[in-house]
């Protein structure tokens, strides 16, 4: 089943909403704050509050910061992330939330990411707000992420640049293709920290979707309002299938995962590219990088690259694609992923040691593949052609495992 999270706006948001409605969801405080300290950031303290909004209990989160804080660019917060014990899932997700912001920031002041410098969310609480919302998502396992239209107030904003209309040009360029609204209120609801997390996040907005809720949270803001200044988050499993998961029986053991392919056809880039493409889309988190020959117009053969990933990471890599290719367009549709459940093991043969990938169906070994880099340094050392070391190493091993089997059957 796919666990969402969903998100209903109707106060808009932002980055201390969001944690709030997390904790209140049912992320464990004490492993949140443990969490949070493998940033090794210092001068602030975390603390949270039941509070009552317009008469709903909700839960307020503070980040209390001592000084004021330095400007950072984009690389400092990447450095800061990336040298964190935290998870790799939450480090990517908050290195991507700040990656749409530095965009979005770029593009307004119509200089380049590199150049850009945060003020207000390049400081201390706004970092433990981003990567504060990823390591919720994270620990509640979350899959996919679903918003409502976003409430964003009106009137004006006083912020590092002066008085800015609501929206915030950095909000309002953020929510871009998203729908938003104003109710009215003289106040600005949505941050750009709360949509920097909810874009980077969300999946699709609109009305929430048939959910076998589990869990429900609510998440304060500072203000007082004429509506409950609240976001409210709602955890479940999708009733049914989701937008093309098509659920295979438990017992089988095969894990689902919903997935977006990213394709472009290229005719006019140097082929001897392509290996360092591959080599770093993949280490930039890609489940699969492959190219597939073509015939274009006018029977130019040509290359169309295939790139698949989580949906989170389109921005991620259109970005990547776009500034490592000399594509003009690239092609997205929705995939869904079955993988058999596998395990890497050590194995001493005959030819000396090699991993093993093992893959399972209801719990029986379906598929032997030994690792390639190892079959290939057996064969450089012992001389020996690469296709034998590597029948060897699976045949033995095949053995072995048929064997362990046959005596567990023999016993049952």
């Amino acid at each position: 089943m796919t666990k969402v999270a969903y998100f209903q706006c109707f106060a808009g948001i932002s980055g201390d909403m969001t944690l709030g409605a997390l904790i209140d969801a049912g992320v464990d405080w004490q492993e949140f704050q443990t969490g949070l300290a493998g940033l090794s950031l210092t001068g602030y303290e975390l603390t949270r509050e039941t509070v009552t909004k317009q008469g709903i209990r909700a839960t307020r989160v503070r980040v209390l910061t001592e000084n004021k804080q330095p400007h950072r660019h984009f690389a400092d917060i990447q450095k800061i992330i990336n040298g964190s014990s935290l998870p790799p899932w939450v480090k990517e997700r908050g290195i991507q939330v700040f990656l749409r912001l530095a965009e979005a920031e770029a593009k307004i002041h119509h200089t380049t990411v590199e150049r850009i410098h945060f003020h207000e969310v390049g400081a201390v609480d706004a970092i433990v707000d981003i990567v504060g919302a990823a390591l919720g998502l994270w620990l509640l396992g979350v899959d996919e992420v679903y918003a409502s239209p976003v409430n964003t107030g009106e009137g004006m904003v006083e912020c590092a640049h002066g008085s800015l209309p609501i929206p915030a040009p950095a909000t309002l360029e953020l929510l871009r293709g998203a729908p938003i609204y104003s109710s009215g209120i003289q106040r600005e609801l949505t941050t750009p920290t709360g949509a920097a997390i909810l874009t980077t996040f969300c999946r699709r907005f609109g009305p929430l979707p048939a959910l076998r809720v589990s869990a429900i949270g609510y998440g304060a803001g500072g203000m007082d309002l004429p509506v409950s200044n609240v976001v409210r988050l709602i955890i479940g499993e999708l009733d049914g299938p989701g937008d093309g998961i098509y659920p295979i029986p438990a017992e089988e053991g095969i894990r689902q995962e919903e997935a977006l392919v990213m394709e472009a056809n290229i005719d006019d880039m140097n082929p001897e590219f392509y290996d360092h493409l591959i080599e770093t889309f993949l280490r930039a988190g890609a489940m699969d990088v492959f190219l597939k020959p073509i015939q274009m117009k006018k029977n130019r053969p040509a290359t169309t690259l295939c790139v698949l990933i989580h949906p989170e990471q389109l921005s991620l890599f259109y970005r990547k694609i776009f500034t490592e290719t000399t594509s003009l367009g690239v092609r997205v549709y929705p995939a869904t992923k079955y993988m058999l459940p596998f395990e890497i093991a050590s194995f001493n043969g005959s030819l000396g040691i090699a991993r093993i990938k093992i893959a399972r169906l209801n719990g029986r070994v379906c598929n032997i593949a030994p690792e390639y880099e190892d079959c290939r340094k057996i064969a450089l050392e012992r001389g020996m052609p690469l296709k034998q070391v590597y029948d060897t190493v699976k045949g033995e091993y095949g053995r072995d495992i048929k064997y362990s089997e046959d005596e567990s059957d023999a016993g049952n």
